[in-house]
């Protein structure tokens, strides 16, 4: 009897790529001296990164534009990859801070959808900016975050709820739902996997002004619910 053919994997060939992320920082900088050695490290790794793209980022140019010693960088840091995780947590930080402020400085007049529309953009320019800094890292680290979500990994560090609260407060009395929390979880989880599922599967949607727009319908049709007295059963 001849031999059945070989199965082929039923696992899309996108999911095939590594989603481990690389080793953290071998220490962190207690000392003065040591925090202003790492924090000019991830300085000039990003300014090569925005310059050059991941090519760029090399030990010996490094070293040359921050004025560490090769030796002391592999002292924090295990490899380039490690620093790259460490730019892009910095840079999400700085985004997520941002935002929120951005969200409490709204003018009187800005309404819910202003409100969704912007965050959303925030992250998409997000996800769009770490594909312009090194595109594969941004694919693993993307992954990773959904792996995160889904606990299938232990997270490295805890993040906020971000802006989904901020909204709800900031926009209270336009917010029309029978289930608050059902509504926030809803938005919490659209707002935060809906710019990752375009970052995997379709990039060049990132920087298409109508994305943002498009998903921002969405949300903003969660949270203006009609009553049930407004709504009529369909026979």
């Amino acid at each position: 009897m001849s031999k059945s053919p070989p199965q082929q994997s039923s696992v899309p060939e996108e999911m095939s790529v590594p989603v481990a992320m690389p080793p953290g920082p071998r220490k962190e900088p207690k000392q003065a001296r040591s925090i202003a050695l790492v924090a000019a490290l991830k300085q000039a790794g990003r300014q090569l990164l925005e310059d050059g793209g991941r090519d760029a980022l090399t030990a010996s140019r490094l070293a040359d534009v921050s004025g560490v010693a090769i030796s002391s960088i592999y002292e924090y840091f295990p490899a380039m990859d490690s620093l790259i995780a460490a730019i892009f947590e910095d840079y999400r930080t700085e985004v997520s801070q941002e935002l929120l402020n951005e969200i409490m400085a709204l003018p009187a007049h800005a309404t819910l959808f202003d409100g969704i529309v912007m965050v959303l953009r925030f992250g998409l320019a997000v996800h769009h900016r770490k594909a312009c800094l090194d595109p594969e890292f941004s694919q693993r680290s993307t992954r990773y975050d959904e792996l995160v979500r889904l606990d299938l990994v232990e997270a490295r560090q805890s993040w906020s709820a971000g802006a989904t609260p901020a909204l709800f407060n900031r926009f209270a009395d336009e917010i029309h739902v029978t289930d608050r929390e059902t509504a926030h979880f809803l938005v919490y989880q659209t707002l935060l996997t809906l710019p990752r599922a375009v970052a995997l599967a379709h990039p060049e949607y990132l920087a298409k002004p109508g994305t943002a727009v498009l998903i921002a319908r969405m949300v903003h049709a969660v949270l203006t619910e009609a009553s049930p007295s407004q709504t009529q059963t369909p026979r």
